[in-house]
């Protein structure tokens, strides 16, 4: 009797499927590696990385649509794979990933770095949304649209 053995999936293929699920379950809007737009309206970003070198990224995924929903709020869900994050994260001035970014019209109104516990996320997320706009740490081109529909 032999046994076939198949290497499971990497960390950057397990991170995939969880930002298909975000779009296709939540609503989420993968950000567009060539001309990242942000919506006008309340907006969140969440910047990921490859999870083998941080497995909160994989945490993320799944906490933040849940906090978001929870709030029940009209706000629009982006999530940006790693080789978008990485430039946004530069341009925003965020330390690490996973981080969620807030923007108000297109304008930066704070981030939400790494993963806390239950409460304390969804509190943070609601004064995050409900907050005013601050002046971005970097500038960088955002281009407002209308809101492409909630997650």
């Amino acid at each position: 009797m032999s046994f076939e053995l198949k290497s499971g999936p990497t960390s950057l293929e397990r991170l995939q499927t969880a930002i298909d699920r975000m779009v296709q379950k939540h609503g989420f809007t993968a950000v567009d590696r060539d001309l990242p737009q942000f919506p006008g309206g309340l907006s969140v970003v969440l910047l990921t990385d490859d999870p083998q070198r941080n497995l909160e990224v994989l945490d993320a995924c799944v906490i933040l649509p849940e906090a978001l929903k929870a709030l029940g709020q009209e706000v629009a869900c982006q999530v940006a794979g790693p080789e978008v994050a990485a430039g946004l994260m530069k341009a925003w001035g965020v330390a690490r990933a996973p981080s969620v970014v807030f923007l108000r019209d297109g304008e930066y109104a704070g981030a939400l770095n790494g993963i806390r516990n239950w409460t304390e996320y969804r509190d943070e997320v609601a004064r995050l949304l409900s907050g005013p706009a601050q002046p971005k740490p970097i500038g960088i081109p955002v281009r407002v649209e209308s809101a492409q529909g909630a997650c």
